[in-house]
């Protein structure tokens, strides 16, 4: 794991617009680095090549993004089983409320999210590292 890594978050994002938002975001405001991927399989290597601070993922391909948070808290990657998650997503039923609490999801993004809600769940997301 480099250590510059490590005090990145990943972003798993496959839409560029929110992707960018996110990053510019962070960038602007001086907060950690934010590296965009979009796809789950690049998620994946990424995560299986080293640690990061902390991951918001896209729950838009919500199959492959929770077998991939599973994996995480499996402990079966090289990221730390209990790094911070948070998620994005346009709506939330009941029982996705359920599996993100049982993978221990921190905060839930919906979209369209505001600036300030980033802002503020990337602060939470680095406070907990």
């Amino acid at each position: 794991m480099s250590p510059t890594s490590h005090h990145e978050i990943l972003l798993f994002e496959p839409s560029s617009l929110t992707a960018s938002i996110i990053v510019a975001t962070a960038r602007q405001m001086n907060l950690p680095r934010v590296r965009q991927v979009s796809s789950v399989r690049t998620a994946h290597q990424q995560l299986t090549a080293q640690g990061f601070q902390a991951l918001i993922m896209s729950l838009d391909e919500p199959t492959d993004a929770v077998a991939l948070l599973e994996q995480v808290r499996n402990d079966q990657l090289a990221v730390d089983a209990q790094v911070p998650v948070a998620v994005t997503i346009a709506q939330v039923d009941p029982s996705t409320a359920v599996k993100m609490k049982a993978l221990q999801v921190r905060r839930v993004l919906l979209k369209p999210f505001k600036v300030r809600d980033v802002i503020t769940t990337i602060e939470m997301l680095r406070r907990e590292d």
